[in-house]
């Protein structure tokens, strides 16, 4: 499986005391996609050009082989690895996790978007 990044640090979101609390995971080698993507909002006239603002999502292929737990949505995610005990404010919230882990072991991986 093609990867671009040494790893990256997932922060999991747990609930200690009713106060969230992380839990610091890192990960080997990863296939991160920066998708800086352009929204067009509704309320504005799509000729403007002043209707689009950057959406700044990820896209990150983690092997099954790069990861000991499962993500989940609601944790923080840092494109490289670093060892804050808590994530920093650029941390991206990932918002979606679909398992790809069936088939040849050599394509098994997780997709997780974040924003």
């Amino acid at each position: 499986m093609f990867t671009n990044r040494n790893g990256c640090t997932i922060y999991e979101r747990i609930v200690q005391n009713r106060t969230p609390a992380y839990i610091r995971h890192t990960t080997r080698a990863v296939y991160w996609e920066d998708t800086n993507c352009q929204e067009i909002s509704s309320s504005r006239s799509q000729n403007s050009g002043n209707d689009r603002a950057p959406d700044n999502k990820a896209f990150i292929s983690i092997p099954a082989a790069s990861i000991d737990f499962v993500p989940k949505t609601g944790d923080r995610i840092v494109g490289e690895i670093i060892s804050d005990a808590q994530p920093p404010p650029t941390a991206m919230t990932i918002m979606a996790v679909d398992n790809f882990c069936y088939g040849s072991p050599a394509v098994q991986h997780w997709e997780v978007n974040a924003k």
